[in-house]
């Protein structure tokens, strides 16, 4: 059957003056191949006569389905997404609890099709649950929609979102891209969701509103009371010194009567 092409055969013609009685033609076929990955395509020709171009004569043709050097087999394209989600101001992997942060995520892009009008979409997920993360009752996630210069590319994604009550949590970036050619009918080319990734985790640390002493990192107001180990040792000094002051009492009431004796 015809390759068809959004309803439309795929197909071109070439008219020519031949110049010999042997020549050789080229004749080219371009069209959207991205739903044909594992079929083979055979072309069919057939060659007309037009010297009078109201009546075109056929003068040979070539249709055979079997023939090898006439078919061509659609490979499918293996494109691979390689990400690393960080904070966008640290570029670390770990970002203090807040009203406003924005995790980058920076996608490598390899297999893709210069010139080809792609959407990378990308949204967070709580690793624990592994579930989508929800803030004010929608999904944190954006989409960045691009062209491809390059079969190898790098781009990069942010999510900005209020974290101020996600400390402790680890936050995984999921990312779809698709091919939008036609907008009206996108096409899933690549996805990387992996929960256990740690490239694409960033762990939520800490609570900035809370104050803390310098010394002892607890919050301010609530140091820690003293140690019963030290109200001991100062108990067992204040033991010592008394004994020792009783010493030296006890020797010099010895001298003294020793002293008084030998007057005698």
């Amino acid at each position: 059957m015809e390759l068809l092409i959004d309803g439309k055969p795929v197909e071109n013609d070439l008219t020519f003056t031949a110049e010999d009685s042997e020549m050789e033609m080229q004749l080219f076929f371009t069209f959207n191949a991205s739903e044909l990955a594992g079929k083979e395509l055979v072309t069919f020709e057939e060659l007309y006569d037009v010297t009078n171009p109201d009546e075109p004569v056929k003068v040979a043709e070539h249709k055979d389905i079997e023939n090898d050097r006439q078919t061509v087999t659609i490979t499918e394209r293996i494109i691979t997404m390689h990400t690393n989600a960080a904070d966008k101001a640290t570029g670390e992997k770990t970002i203090d609890a807040g009203k406003e942060v924005t995790i980058v995520d920076t996608v490598s892009l390899d297999g893709i099709e210069k010139g080809v009008k792609y959407q990378l979409k990308g949204w967070e997920m709580i690793k624990s649950e592994n579930t989508e993360l929800i803030i004010n009752d929608k999904r944190v996630e954006n989409n960045l929609t691009f062209t491809a210069t390059d079969s190898t590319m790098e781009i990069q994604i942010a999510f900005t979102f209020n974290a101020s009550e996600l400390a402790g949590k680890e936050l995984v970036t999921f990312e779809e891209l698709y091919d939008v050619t036609n907008p009206d009918k996108p096409i899933k080319v690549a996805e990387h969701k992996d929960i256990d990734d740690k490239g694409q985790t960033v762990t939520i640390t800490g609570n900035p509103d809370e104050p803390t002493t310098p010394e002892s990192g607890t919050p301010t107001g609530k140091g820690n009371p003293p140690k019963t180990g030290d109200t001991t040792n100062l108990a067992l000094l204040f033991l010592l010194l008394i004994l020792s002051a009783a010493g030296l009492v006890f020797t010099a009431y010895r001298k003294y009567r020793s002293m008084k004796a030998s007057h005698n």
